[in-house]
């Protein structure tokens, strides 16, 4: 063979292990959020905006419906309640580290292309201090007594853990402006946006370990879309970044996360199908939420989930 001859182009369509023909890569997408009657939908057919939109619509009705709902009381406090300590400890004079510092108030916007800004330019929003304290323990002290079960130690645990998702108060402005904003500056593909809503609704709605509440659901939304992104994209944006537009430290950010795994099992593995029902399901709680305010109303319990409950229990 003439090695001067350049090899032939390559010819796509004669490769015998090509895409059917009735797949199109740059489908007509929409950007106008779909308000679904089933869950049979075609879940290429919503961009990235109209997926970011449905889910912070869904968020919005339903945190709109649940109110506002009391946190649980701290394991530590739990204790003192019934055995109260002989001393009260003396506030710690150390100075806070960097990485728990709240970020500034208000950063200038850069000309140009928002998404190409680096990240310590990213405007800033501030969502306010969490209802759990910095370094609260999430599992009961070792003077616990009477010592619990394994049961009541995870149920205790869990709570704790749930308590990381609420705030004070809540932020001066709407799932949605804090969700479009995040986009705005971080956009992610659609497939994130829906298994973040995928993830929320199984912890909101179906375990109920965590409320959706005004208190809650931007905390929720930033670890599910954080989380949904780690386990979907390959080019991820950097923690810093994500921080920053999600008005938390780094410290906090990388706490949300692991609470968010904590809370969900690791279980992160989602399938089109799933996708599209949670979607679909997480909009008809939205719009026929009666049922959680109906379960909420009375002073929301953090459960231990099911899956956690010991053999003995659940046949009981």
């Amino acid at each position: 063979m003439d090695s001067t001859l350049a090899p032939p182009k390559p010819n796509p369509h004669q490769d015998s292990g090509r895409l059917p023909h009735d797949y199109h890569v740059d489908m007509e997408q929409t950007n106008e959020p779909l308000i679904l009657k089933d869950e049979d939908w075609d879940l290429y057919s919503v961009s990235a905006v109209a997926a970011v939109q449905m889910l912070a619509q869904a968020l919005q009705s339903l945190s709109n419906i649940t109110g506002d709902v009391v946190c649980t009381t701290p394991v530590y406090q739990r204790q003192q309640m019934f055995h109260p300590p002989a001393t009260i400890p003396e506030a710690s004079s150390d100075p806070p580290s960097p990485d728990s510092t709240t970020p500034p108030a208000h950063t200038p916007e850069l000309q140009g292309s928002p998404t190409l800004a680096p990240h310590h330019c990213v405007p800033v929003h501030h969502i306010g201090a969490p209802e759990a304290k910095r370094d609260e323990p999430i599992a009961p002290p070792a003077d616990y007594s009477p010592a619990p079960d394994p049961a009541e130690a995870n149920a205790l645990q869990l709570a704790a853990v749930s308590r990381r998702f609420f705030l004070k108060a809540a932020p001066p402005f709407s799932i949605t402006d804090y969700l479009l904003r995040i986009h705005k500056f971080s956009p992610h593909s659609p497939g994130v946006y829906l298994a973040a809503a995928s993830y929320i609704h199984r912890l909101c709605v179906v375990e109920t370990m965590v409320p959706a509440t005004p208190r809650t659901v931007h905390r929720l939304a930033l670890a599910a879309i954080r989380i949904a992104s780690k386990s979907l994209e390959d080019n991820k944006w950097t923690q810093e970044r994500i921080a920053r537009l999600g008005g938390i430290s780094t410290n906090e950010l990388r706490k949300l996360e692991i609470s968010f795994c904590y809370l969900l099992n690791f279980d992160l593995f989602l399938r089109p199908e799933d996708l599209q029902r949670s979607m679909w399901l997480l909009q008809s709680t939205a719009r026929q939420g009666l049922s959680v305010r109906r379960r909420l109303s009375e002073g929301f319990i953090m459960r231990l989930p099911p899956r956690l409950l010991p053999e003995a229990a659940i046949g009981a």
